[in-house]
């Protein structure tokens, strides 16, 4: 069959059920689908579909008509320097975590071993550093036994061998090794619950309330992490742009001890929150 009367057929699909951005999307869903190539798309080059990639295709045709997104659809998401194989147990890792995890790097490979990325999902953080920082021991914790699950496979799926899983709330999965980790690290719900409703279909129906909902104000995990935060330890959190007022004004009451600084993600707005020892800070 002809590629793109196919591509044009489920496009217009696509634009006729309000789905943004149409063409995109059926780019990546043909090339990590079914691995046809853009170029043969749009040269109209002759290809064959097997029965069982044509099921596949109409399966994920549905699933995308309803608001499921592409990376659950197709089941990966590429992360910096690795493959996520991603689910419904994890939220889809997204740029700006990116960007957390290449300050932490920048910051720190060549001075620490010892991290730990609190509420790891499908083990973005943890896997990256652990891979960049070969040297390192990275742990990784979730309250999710399912996330887990997913994020040891994901190791497996990497070679990654260097990043223990352990499952629990906050600081208390590590606490025996809290002594040695220099470094914290986490990604965590930072949505006030009330927006919750107004996130993407996409958001709200698929990706899991646990990692999402941050509470009435969205600092249900910021307020625990720092009453549990041992001093001396480098700190790097991602958060929402209107949580950092509150953040700042708890870390002034009750961590003296630490220097927090936020700082803008790419588009600008105030995403990272990184809290520095104070006896570092004045050297």
């Amino acid at each position: 069959m002809k590629p793109l009367e196919l591509f044009k057929e489920l496009e217009k699909k696509f634009r006729e059920a309000g789905i943004e951005s149409p063409r995109s999307l059926l780019f990546h869903l043909f090339r990590d689908l079914l691995e046809i190539p853009e170029n043969k798309i749009l040269l109209n080059e002759e290809i064959y579909i097997s029965p069982t990639e044509s099921e596949k295709l109409a399966s994920a045709v549905e699933r995308l008509l309803a608001g499921e997104p592409l990376d659950y659809v197709i089941g990966w998401k590429k992360f910096l320097n690795i493959y996520l194989k991603v689910d419904r147990r994890v939220l889809i890792p997204r740029p700006e975590t990116e960007e957390l995890v290449e300050k932490v790097i920048k910051d720190c490979h060549k001075k620490c071993c010892f991290f730990a990325d609190i509420g790891t999902g499908s083990g973005a953080i943890a896997l990256v550093i652990a891979k960049t920082v070969p040297d390192s021991i990275v742990y990784a914790t979730d309250v999710s036994k399912e996330a887990l699950e997913l994020a040891i496979e994901n190791a497996r799926i990497n070679g990654i061998k260097n990043v223990r899983f352990l499952w629990g709330e906050y600081l208390l999965p590590i606490q025996a090794m809290l002594d040695k980790i220099e470094v914290i690290i986490s990604n965590p719900p930072y949505i006030k619950s009330n927006l919750i409703s107004n996130l993407e279909i996409q958001v709200r129906k698929y990706e899991p309330l646990v990692a999402l909902d941050g509470g009435s104000d969205g600092m249900d995990f910021y307020r625990e992490f720092l009453k549990q935060l041992p001093s001396g330890k480098k700190v790097y959190l991602e958060i929402a742009d209107y949580t950092a007022e509150s953040l700042e004004e708890l870390v002034k009451q009750h961590r003296k001890d630490y220097h927090l600084c936020i700082e803008r993600d790419m588009y600008g707005f105030r995403r990272y929150a990184i809290l520095t020892p104070v006896a570092l800070v004045s050297r």
